[in-house]
């Protein structure tokens, strides 16, 4: 078994500790912040990389996906001395996750008949409502979004949940979105603060709604309006729930699966995704 040191204690450090396969042992993560070395993140101790060298681990694994950051820490770890197997993350840009369990779910979702539109909650600028509308190409895709980045009345609710900023997610508009989808012609935008742009949709039903708006307010407010339209056997796919950076998400959605009696699902994505399927 080859002991392990994970350098970066962030989200995607958390996630990929979970991803470890049996021949790895994660002993520690190491962290250039200062704040948080001397901590703990799933149980392992967050050291400097001086101190986490120490522990003779066989395996380094750069828990980065952005490519000039990866080549930073690993100077940093060439002039520590440090000559064992190193492993980075970059290909985990390539494989994802969640879209893997969309296309899986869609597959399903097909198979049994389940009858129900799609719909996204949090499009940005449409990278995964794409990828929604290659799933579900013959059904009609509903989008919802500000398209103007975060709301100041959506912040207000965050209670110090994450960093969020006004303006946060603001590159981008209904064109560039329509423009990336497969069938642009099945989309209904609705722009504007949720839940009030949900009015016009309170008499459809959804087979599959992913619901990726990093707020608590807006989460909490879509969890209930759309699992009461969920066909039986439909499904929630919520992203950030185990984030490190928007615990507002997590605790919407303890919030209301603890009212419904619903057990979520995780997916070992970066993001920390999770399923909420009704029976």
């Amino acid at each position: 078994m080859k002991g392990t040191v994970l350098f970066g204690a962030g989200q995607a450090g958390a996630m990929i500790c979970r991803m470890l396969a049996a021949d790895y042992k994660a002993l520690a993560f190491a962290d250039n912040s200062v704040s948080k070395q001397g901590g703990s993140l799933l149980g392992l101790p967050v050291l400097s990389l001086k101190n986490a060298l120490e522990l003779c681990p066989r395996t380094v694994i750069l828990c980065v996906t952005d490519a000039e950051r990866s080549m930073q820490m690993r100077l940093q770890l060439e002039a520590e001395g440090f000559d064992g197997e190193l492993i980075t993350a970059e290909s985990l840009r390539v494989f994802d996750a969640r879209a893997a369990a969309l296309r899986m779910l869609a597959e399903q979702i097909r198979a049994q008949g389940i009858e129900g539109d799609a719909a996204e909650l949090g499009v940005y600028r449409g990278d995964f409502a794409r990828l929604i509308s290659e799933a579900f190409p013959d059904r009609t895709l509903h989008l919802f979004d500000t398209f103007e980045g975060f709301s100041a009345s959506d912040l207000a609710a965050e209670r110090g949940y994450s960093r969020a900023a006004e303006g946060d997610f603001s590159d981008t508009d209904t064109e560039l979105v329509r423009n990336r989808l497969h069938e642009p012609g099945r989309a209904v935008f609705y722009k504007g603060l949720f839940p009030d742009t949900f009015a016009a949709c309170r008499a459809e039903r959804f087979a599959f709604v992913s619901v990726d708006a990093d707020l608590y307010k807006p989460t909490a407010a879509a969890l209930p309006l759309f699992w009461d339209r969920l066909s039986p056997g439909g499904v929630l796919l919520l992203h950030d729930v185990n984030s490190l950076q928007f615990r507002g998400v997590s605790e919407a959605v303890r919030e209301f699966c603890n009212e419904k009696n619903i057990l979520p699902m995780p997916i070992c994505d970066l993001h920390g995704s999770v399923v909420l399927r009704k029976l």
